[in-house]
């Protein structure tokens, strides 16, 4: 019987229940010889500790679903040291751990959070108690206790005793040591209290005391100037970047060092230079007025009383005494026509200081004040209304939604006293009915968190999420309701984390202090000392987003109305009334139900209106200063809004590797490119905009302008006798009528977004943050405004600092004009030829763009071309053209760059030719090549008379196969290809025919072809696909959670690599687990980013190769943008496309190829074999072997006589724990361990002296676990990457 048990045994049916093999290893006793023992004894030791391994196990404790009433009531559950313990994610190579219970500890620490802000300490204190049993690492412990500690010690009532009391208590039970913020925690209570605390901090040596006065957000600075006022405190004592502030505490700071760190330039006595133009200079009447200075960006507004701001404004109004800018209520002040006007670097420089103080302050409102500032816009024009009378009808989208927000204020202010009254224990559960107690349940998540942000906030906050995510998600018209209640969720979060860190800031500046200018310098630049806990993640579960989100939204759907004009039936008499704004309900999308919320027809037309509304503010705009400087893994970006290097969605993994990466100075190259990227100063066109915004007012369709639709043009209705198929046709127009009409609509709201925050920049200088994706492609953070765009949006920017262009500038701008009007496949000479031919067509379009038949909207790219098109008729207006200041961004683009990457690792010679890799007189065009391969083809069969090449001979061109060139490279399938193919010939075909086959006929020739001329790049390509299929259908011998429900092994291991410059690349495609919450809107379910699920196999295989080019591409480009950042160039790009001034681009030239070159210099499909070998060596896969071959009899042997010894079936998971016991002894450093693994034979063991890959016999049926290994990676070709250095169009 148990022979047949061992020969039935598959795969399929192996239990993988690891997580009970791995507890018994560790159980098990040391085994030590002292004597002989007898073949075969350890093995039968560890098969009957393996017979006995289901006893003792528990079941883990779980909080991260449980509410804060739950929780607090009662006492924390009891967690054994095993179930403590730290877990790895796809490999034990890489020093990358988790924490079994990281969702709950992330959900306590969030509502330790919320508790302590609102004060609630007796119920913080329970959460503390419920955080450190389920910490891994217990001496991460204090970083949560110094947090209770903080915001307790603020409490009045509290006395510093009583703070030195608590820790005692604390030390004592939980073993915990207090560090340096602990101590400073309790500084600031003595200083707070005038108690003796130069006493308490001489209790400390000097190098601990120093440490402890660093913590500013702590002590703040009043308290550190009470305790630098003491004579007993020396420099030796005193941070080395808080020395200045000791001086000027004991006055020794001398009169040239303050004056040193004003803005010099506006205290100037000299006049300021005024604007140059054909009339005389204006005297101003008004300098840097207040009345300027409230015309903020998006209706910001700046608060008159502000101190800091008026000393701003006193200073320009010293130094600026005569301007070109005349007293106008409307006007805005133009700093970058002022900046411009600048004759001298000194001038310049002074002026650049001066902004950027004044900047500071307004990109602290612009972060912090998004939804103070759009509730007055909304009030504005509300009020501006009502002096009018009634409001009308269909008009003034602001005005209605203030009204919401009037509507909306006093339901959530009762929400909020239901909450408080709730988390202060007023509310007894007693005499609830059913409905009121599910209420009561559903209050109890959310209530620690809805008290956080004051009621007027989480209005507007509601109101601007649903409205951004109108035709989001594929719902047009709408959004998907899930995502509607989580974006709400999130939104309110970030307000909250918003406020409480401008809170922490303002503790860190102080009225007293004298040379506020430098202090702001010293704290804005300054690198937290706060030693990350690697526990801590305060971020809200999605539980507490949905719940949250979806009370928040129900009130609005209930209270937001539109005001409708409709008709009497009966009476023929006008009538008015109102319907819902908003309404729930449920659509079929890709055969999945799905909740909805549609937004009214009446809103959507207001939407995407005629005029540029200002009613929805996006929360990441560009920044007004330069994003602070990224220097760990999640500090960097902007000032007040936490952001992370890598964009990621839900992946603790890729976390966990980032954050290891960090800790261990693995991501310094990254950051220094992207701080390249992040200083890199831009403004708005002003002429472009004020071209785009002529047509964009008009309404009418212009370019990539989309028209107004107020209503689809829909067919003639058709009799009610119609016939079946005129109804069918009807159906299908009306439908296509419909969903132009939306696309329409959703295109213009887009365009509209941009515009509008284009409007508030005018003038302005703005910054771009950077973070980068999984892969390392670098995007900067704000989303809805930046030079990612399309035409229309990337002709709106232009570097703020200007460079005379030059001889080689001057051409390079005419090259640059002829690439975006389509003459880009030219030698550079023939380029700048053709922009001399139409120089004075260039001329004329800047002269009157509004020309009907203008030579600039017959460009490529013509919104771009325009642009160039006004620099160079600048230019000519000076005699010396060459004298040109210019600002306009050169592109230099890459030839299908991802092409470029796989010949270099390909080596393959012709490929390379073709895309410009290897030196040549003419640009190559690989598309055009290779459309003369498929040509080639086709030609040779049509001869043979094939119908498919007779029909397609004639109609192959280089647009035919252009995008399946473009993107084979990044993986598109066979039938992605060949729909992208049949959309090109469709139009060969008439109604009738079916063009599948022939677009089917054409890709294959389209793939071969392209094979053919990159034979290498296509056999690393294949390499790679391997590679991670073999790695995503691996198992981990360390395999640790629980088996799979259908009882196979679980693929646990994610194809994971790391980029020349140390950034690790996680892939993110797990199978994930769903978690079902329940709101009151309805039912969302939502994925579990803790938990290491199952990876999906298909997706990781096919994703792999593309992305391993992207990150070739983004670390290209990082490296040259360092490189540009040291030689001084300003530099940005999107992707393959890299960014300069003209007079730079010969220098950034030669930069993106010597960098390239140094990338390629060595072979990197070999380093990455020899990481994958590394990191996945303890995992095995799963092959099937012949039945009859001796492998396969030697392995039902073993397993034989282990079924002996087990007396039961051996399972997958008996197999992977006797390997990995195997492995432990064998990498032991103890003698006697190492003898006994070799002694051990296992299924795995007996493999190793067997030729896998050469196995033949008569079946192949019998499946068997074997040591993971790679193919060898295919032979380089002979390409020489050195002569890329001298190609001159590789990136042209």
């Amino acid at each position: 019987m148990l022979s047949r048990n061992v020969a039935c045994l598959k795969v399929a049916k192996f239990r993988c229940d690891i997580q009970k093999s791995v507890a018994s290893v560790r159980c098990l006793t040391t085994i030590t010889a002292s004597q002989p023992q007898p073949s075969g004894y350890h093995m039968h030791q560890f098969l009957e500790h393996l017979k006995h391994q289901d006893q003792g196990m528990t079941r883990a404790p779980s909080v991260h679903s449980k509410t804060f009433a739950e929780i607090v009531e009662n006492e924390p559950e009891h967690v054994t040291e095993e179930q403590r313990r730290l877990r790895v994610w796809s490999s034990d190579y890489d020093p990358v751990t988790r924490s079994p219970f990281a969702k709950d500890v992330s959900h306590l620490q969030s509502l330790l959070e919320a508790l302590l802000t609102s004060k609630n300490f007796e119920r913080a204190h329970k959460i503390l108690e419920a955080i450190h049993p389920l910490l891994s690492q217990p001496e991460t412990f204090i970083f949560s206790v110094n947090k209770y500690l903080q915001t307790w010690s603020q409490d009045p009532t509290v006395h510093y005793s009583d703070l030195e009391e608590f820790f005692s208590r604390i030390e004592q039970r939980y073993d915990v040591m207090p560090n340096e913020r602990t101590y400073a925690i309790i500084l600031a209570k003595y200083i707070a209290e005038d108690g003796p605390y130069i006493s308490y901090l001489s209790r400390f040596p000097k190098s601990k005391k120093t440490i402890i006065l660093s913590y500013i957000d702590v002590i703040g600075v009043e308290g550190l100037m009470k305790v630098f006022a003491d004579p007993s405190i020396t420099m030796e004592d005193i941070p080395e970047d808080l020395e200045n502030l000791f001086r000027e505490v004991r006055n020794e700071l001398n009169q040239e060092e303050k004056l040193s760190a004003e803005p010099e330039y506006f205290k100037d006595d000299t006049e300021a230079p005024t604007i140059d133009k054909d009339a005389d200079s204006l005297r101003a009447v008004d300098s840097f007025g207040l009345k300027i200075i409230r015309h903020t960006l998006l209706g910001l507004k700046e608060e008159a009383d502000s101190k800091e701001i008026a000393a701003i404004i006193n200073e320009m109004e010293e130094g600026l005494e005569e301007t070109s800018f005349a007293e106008n209520e409307t006007s805005k002040l133009d700093f970058f026509k002022l900046y411009k006007s600048l004759k001298t670097d000194s001038q310049r420089a002074k002026f650049n200081s001066g902004l950027h103080q004044f900047n500071l302050t307004r990109q602290r409102r612009l972060e912090i004040r998004g939804a103070d500032g759009a509730k007055e816009k909304w009030k504005h024009e509300f009020e501006e209304m009502q002096k009018r009378g009634a409001l009308p009808l269909n008009k003034g989208l602001n005005a209605q939604l203030f009204q919401w927000y009037k509507n909306l204020l006093p339901y959530v202010k009762k929400e909020a006293e239901m909450c408080h009254n709730l988390l202060d224990g007023k509310v007894s559960k007693g005499g609830l009915s059913a409905d009121e107690k599910k209420l009561y349940k559903d209050r109890e998540h959310y209530a620690p968190y809805f008290v956080l942000v004051p009621p007027e906030k989480m209005c507007v906050i509601t109101i601007l999420e649903l409205l951004k995510l109108n035709s989001t998600g594929g719902i047009v018209d709408g959004m998907r309701a899930a995502r509607a209640l989580i974006s709400v969720g999130k939104a309110v979060e970030l307000e909250h984390k918003s406020q409480s860190l401008l809170k922490s800031e303002m503790k860190a500046f102080s009225k007293k202090v004298k040379s506020t200018k430098q202090w702001k310098r010293i704290l804005s630049n300054k690198k937290s000392n706060y030693i990350e806990n690697p526990d801590e993640s305060t971020d809200w579960s999605y539980t507490v987003y949905a719940k949250l989100g979806a009370v928040l939204t129900n009130l609005l759907l209930f209270v937001a109305k539109v005001p409708v004009k409709g008709q009497n039936p009966s009476t023929g008499k006008s009538i008015t009334g109102s319907q819902p704004a908003f309404f729930h309900t449920y659509q079929f999308l890709n055969g999945q139900k799905l909740g909805v919320i549609k937004l009214h027809k009446e809103i959507v037309k207001q939407l995407a209106g005629r005029s540029m509304s200002n009613c929805v503010q996006p929360q990441l705009l560009p920044m007004l200063v330069a994003p602070r400087e990224w220097n760990s893994y999640n500090d960097g970006g902007y000032l007040y809004s936490r952001s992370t290097l890598v964009r990621i969605k839900d992946s603790a993994e890729t976390t966990a590797y980032l954050r290891k990466a960090s800790d261990l100075g693995n991501l310094e190259e990254v950051y220094d490119g992207l701080n390249v990227l992040g200083r890199t100063a831009w403004t708005v066109n002003a002429d472009v905009f004020a071209v785009i915004t002529k047509y964009w007012n008009s309404g009418e369709e212009f370019l990539d302008i989309p028209p107004v639709m107020d209503e689809p043009k829909l067919p003639e209705p058709l009799p009610v006798d119609a016939e079946p198929a005129q109804k069918f046709e009807y159906q299908r127009k009306l439908r296509s009528a419909l969903n132009e009409a939306a696309s329409l609509r959703s295109q213009r709201c887009d365009t509209n977004y941009k515009l509008e925050i284009a409007r508030g920049f005018l003038g302005e200088k703005v910054f771009f943050p950077h973070n980068v994706d999984f892969r390392g492609r670098a995007y900067p953070i704000s989303p809805h405004f930046n030079h990612l765009g399309n035409d229309l949006t990337r002709s709106l920017f232009l570097f703020w600092e200007g460079k005379e262009v030059g001889e080689r500038g001057l051409e390079w701008l005419k090259i640059h004009l002829a690439n975006v009007y389509g003459v880009d496949k030219a030698p550079l000479h023939e380029r700048i030829e053709f922009v001399n031919d139409n120089l004075e067509n260039a001329f004329e379009s800047a002269r009157n763009p509004y020309a009907e038949d203008a030579w600039w909207k017959k460009a490529e790219k013509p919104w771009q071309a325009l642009g160039v098109c006004f620099e160079l008729a600048e230019a000519y207006k000076l005699e010396d053209p060459t004298k040109f200041v210019s600002h306009i961004p050169i592109h230099q683009d890459g030839t299908c760059n991802g092409l470029q990457h796989y010949a270099a690792l390909g080596g393959d010679v012709e490929g390379a030719k073709q895309v410009n890799l290897i030196p040549a007189e003419r640009p190559q065009d690989v598309y055009k090549f290779v459309a003369s391969l498929v040509q080639k083809r086709i030609d040779a069969e049509a001869e043979e008379g094939n119908k498919y090449a007779v029909f397609l001979q004639d109609k192959i061109t280089r647009k035919v196969v252009k995008q399946t060139v473009m993107t084979n490279v990044y993986g598109v399938t066979f039938v992605g290809a060949t729909a992208q193919i049949k959309k090109q010939i469709d139009h060969h075909f008439s109604g009738d025919e079916d063009v599948s086959d022939y677009a089917r006929y054409l890709t294959m020739h389209v793939f071969d072809s392209i094979r053919e001329l990159f034979e290498g790049a296509h056999l690393i390509q294949d390499w790679l696909g391997d590679a991670a299929k073999r790695i995503s259908k691996s198992v981990r011998i360390d395999y640790e959670d629980a088996k799979s429900n259908d009882g196979k092994p679980n693929h646990l291991s994610s194809v994971i690599w790391t980029t020349p410059l140390g950034l690790p690349c996680v892939q993110p495609y797990r199978v994930s687990k769903s978690q079902l919450i329940k709101t009151n809107l309805q039912d969302i379910s939502i994925s579990d980013p803790f938990s290491a699920s199952q990876v999906d196999a298909r997706k990781q295989q096919a994703a792999f190769p593309p992305n391993f080019v992207h990150s070739l591409d983004a670390t290209h480009m990082l490296m040259t943008a360092k490189a540009c950042g040291e030689a001084d160039l300003s530099f940005a790009s999107v992707h393959d496309s890299y960014w300069t001034h003209a007079a730079d681009v010969d220098h950034m030239n030669k930069e993106i190829r010597n960098q390239f070159v140094k990338l390629h210099s060595s072979n990197l499909i070999q380093e990455l074999k020899d990481e994958f070998e590394k990191r996945y060596r303890n995992c095995l896969q799963v092959i099937s072997i012949p039945g009859d071959h001796p492998l396969a009899k030697e392995i039902k042997e073993v397993r034989r006589n282990n079924v002996k010894i087990l007396g039961r079936a051996m399972t997958a998971a008996d197999e992977i724990y006797l390997e990995k016991t195997r492995l432990e002894h064998l990498y032991s450093e103890d003698l006697e361990k190492i003898k006994i693994g070799k002694e051990m034979v296992t299924t795995v063991s007996v493999t190793e002296k067997y030729d896998l890959n050469s196995l033949t016999g008569s079946t192949k049926n019998f499946q068997i676990l074997v040591p993971l290994k790679f193919p060898d990676i295919p032979s380089k070709g002979d390409l020489d990457v050195e002569v890329v250095k001298d190609s001159p169009y590789f990136f042209s």
